[in-house]
């Protein structure tokens, strides 16, 4: 057996100036450069190992089995039901439980409360999907042309577009985000969907009184023809009955009754595939669809975007970003690295302050999306950094989770270099900057994370310390 290596200890500047070569590796690859993301984390992975094994004198042994392997195990039930997700989307798109939704949605328009029902639509199309892009290459499309005809800003559209949109990327429970930043943070996704209501209603319901007064100067006629292609292309394709609605509700039902997330989504599944087969897929169509992706073909072309999403292929590129990520994030996690940073801050800026310790989360998290782009890393990096800080203050982790959610998933679209950015504002066709503004849910997020934290409203408990 080999002789075992002494460590050398990891000092604030060595551990400062690795976090900033990471930094710096994904901002000029990704930014400047254009590579792939799941690849320069594999890069920065490579990085971490070369500068621990040789420069700190850990071994590559320990640094897999005691650093990667927990991290990725820990990731497992996030991983999958990331997996589980793609088969889901699939099974809703075929059966018509998410063209019914769209349906009814968009018979709800009126010139007085098009901003009001363009948000609150886009809230609800992104909660059924889990995707706050293919909201805005559907609806918000369909959106911005009525808009122009109301008289109704184009920035305030976009931006109740873009809120609705994130929305749901934010809470869907079909959401790769917020799977994500329940599992980095270590909690169960209906306590993380729970905890993030808390910030999310106040900031829902502060848009739908701008939007609803805003949109109450509006002028002029409706101009349907986008939006009754949209109807014209699911009423031909689909068969309209509330039948359709028996998967989500039993989600809602099950999921209110705490039951575990990845048998919900299985049901879900179950109860999606005789209601496809009603719609005329085969069970053959059905079972490939859920593997590849469903092709569904309306004559609305943007329709059939939308519509076609899901899959075990569909989410294979999110599973692997979050893979590689784990990677370093875990050697990062064993060696002290994390700890290391979090120790100065705690000693320098939050002490035992549980205000500092939420600004501190956010902080981190909006600066990882200002540096990166990218809403997994504004989740990945913070929680993994604060979540042993927050037992050790005594916050629930339920508190970071909610954090990485309103500091890291809405922040990114607000970021114009961010391809989340750049993707909203070619498809609306109004710029980062005239839209920010009427983005409301997308800030006002952390900003009522900050409030709770220094005044102490839900800010639980850790539940960490009752079990310790």
């Amino acid at each position: 057996m080999p002789e075992e290596r002494k460590h050398r200890d990891i000092s604030l500047g060595g551990a400062v100036l690795i976090f900033g070569i990471i930094l710096s590796i994904i901002v000029v690859g990704r930014l400047i450069l254009g590579f792939d993301v799941a690849l320069l984390l594999m890069f920065i992975g490579m990085f971490t190992t070369a500068v621990y094994v040789f420069h700190y004198r850990f071994t590559w042994e320990e640094l897999f089995d005691k650093g990667v392997v927990p991290m990725i195990a820990r990731a497992s039930g996030a991983i999958m039901i990331l997996l589980t997700v793609g088969p889901l989307i699939a099974a809703w798109m075929l059966s018509g439980t998410i063209p019914y939704l769209i349906y009814t949605g968009l018979q709800l328009l009126s010139p007085k409360s098009f901003l009001m029902a363009a948000f609150v639509i886009c809230a609800l199309s992104s909660t059924m999907t889990g995707t706050s892009w293919g909201t805005a290459a559907t609806f918000g499309v369909a959106f911005m042309g009525i808009a122009q005809g109301l008289g109704v800003p184009l920035a305030a559209a976009a931006g109740a577009v873009v809120a609705g949109a994130y929305f749901g990327d934010k809470l869907s429970p079909v959401s790769d985000t917020t799977v994500l930043a329940a599992a980095v943070a270590e909690v169960e996704v209906v306590d993380h969907i729970r905890s993030m209501l808390w910030t999310t209603i106040p900031a829902f319901l502060v848009s739908l009184a701008v939007y609803g007064y805003v949109g109450s100067n509006a002028s002029g006629e409706i101009d349907l023809t986008s939006v009754n292609e949209i109807l014209g292309g699911i009423s031909k394709t689909f068969k309209m009955t509330p039948l359709v609605l028996v998967p989500p509700l039993a989600v809602l039902v099950l999921a209110y009754r705490r039951y575990p997330t990845l048998p919900v989504l299985w049901i879900a599944i179950v109860l999606a595939v005789p209601l496809a087969m009603m719609q005329g897929y085969d069970l053959t169509t059905i079972v490939k669809s859920m593997a590849s992706g469903p092709k569904i073909v309306t004559e609305v072309a943007s329709l059939d975007k939308l519509l076609s999403r899901g899959g075990l292929a569909f989410m294979s590129g999110s599973v692997v970003v979050v893979f590689f990520a784990y990677i370093f994030a875990g050697q990062l996690e064993y060696t002290g690295t994390f700890r290391k940073i979090c120790s100065s801050l705690k000693e320098s800026f939050i002490g035992n302050s549980k205000g500092r310790f939420v600004v501190s989360a956010s902080v981190t998290g909006i600066l990882t999306g200002l540096g990166t782009g990218n809403s997994y890393l504004s989740e990945i990096v913070p929680g993994t950094m604060y979540k042993d800080l927050a037992d050790d203050m005594n916050i629930s982790r339920r508190v970071l989770s909610r954090t990485l959610e309103d500091s890291g998933t809405v922040v990114v679209p607000l970021i114009p270099w961010s391809a989340a950015g750049i993707y909203m504002s070619t498809v609306l066709g109004v710029s980062v900057f005239e839209y920010v503004p009427w983005a409301i849910l997308c800030y006002l997020g952390f900003l009522t994370a900050w409030f709770y934290g220094f005044t102490g409203i839900a800010i639980w408990p850790s539940d960490k310390k009752k079990t310790a």
